[in-house]
């Protein structure tokens, strides 16, 4: 189960277009999400460790998510 609520997973959806959503759709957002999400964290706590910081902060996160779409 995704750590991601399917109402949030909805609400995401309908931004990119006013159209229904069926829960399963939402559900797999969620998951694709929550995967996406944990490279980027890895990502950045990569980052964070290598300029000798013990908090990852949020130019870490933005650094590991243009990484990862390379």
């Amino acid at each position: 189960m995704s750590e991601f609520s399917v109402a949030t997973m909805v609400r995401i959806i309908r931004k990119a277009a006013k159209i229904r959503v069926s829960r399963s759709a939402a559900l797999e957002l969620g998951a694709v999400l929550e995967e996406y999400s944990i490279k980027v964290s890895k990502a950045a706590l990569k980052l964070a460790e290598h300029r000798g910081a013990k908090t990852v902060n949020e130019k870490d996160i933005r650094a590991a998510a243009i990484a990862i779409q390379k």
